[in-house]
């Protein structure tokens, strides 16, 4: 019979809600028709919830939106790295779905006055560590901003 091992519990040292802000990248040029992968693996272990906000320039309501994909992993190499999710928390009949890690920014534009859209996707934190995608798929190139804020 394989030994369990003993599960160690702490008070956390934060009275209050533990915060913490990640800037995937701020102002960067994704090309027309484009997805990049934006940094490294980031830990994000610890934290219950990772907020994230996109921003990216948009002239037109008509303009294709830029996109945010993520991946939770289990070590900065991306070791056991996942964009699909299943939650089984519904009751429902099998065999389950896996649904991908994708926001459309679609619908987010602020107007021509900003020239810009942006969104914030609430994701529970489902592995130590993050990477995110960006894809644009406008014809033209496009600045973006991403930045993480994380809760606990």
């Amino acid at each position: 019979m394989p030994k369990i091992p003993k599960l160690k519990f702490t008070t956390s040292s934060c009275l209050r809600a533990c915060t913490s802000v990640i800037k995937f990248a701020t102002d960067l040029e994704i090309p027309a028709s484009a997805g990049v992968g934006l940094a490294q693996y980031t830990k994000i272990g610890g934290y219950r919830h990772i907020n994230i906000f996109v921003e990216f320039t948009q002239q037109t309501v008509r303009e294709q939106p830029v996109d945010l994909g993520v991946i939770f992993a289990f070590d900065k190499n991306g070791d056991m790295g996942a964009r699909c999710y299943v939650n089984l928390e519904a009751n429902l009949p099998g065999p389950q779905s896996v649904n991908f890690i994708n926001v459309s920014g679609s619908g987010a534009w602020h107007g021509s006055q900003q020239a810009k859209s942006s969104f914030m996707a609430r994701f529970p934190v489902m592995g130590p560590y993050v990477k995110v995608f960006i894809n644009n798929r406008a014809p033209v190139k496009r600045k973006v901003s991403v930045w993480g804020y994380l809760v606990s």
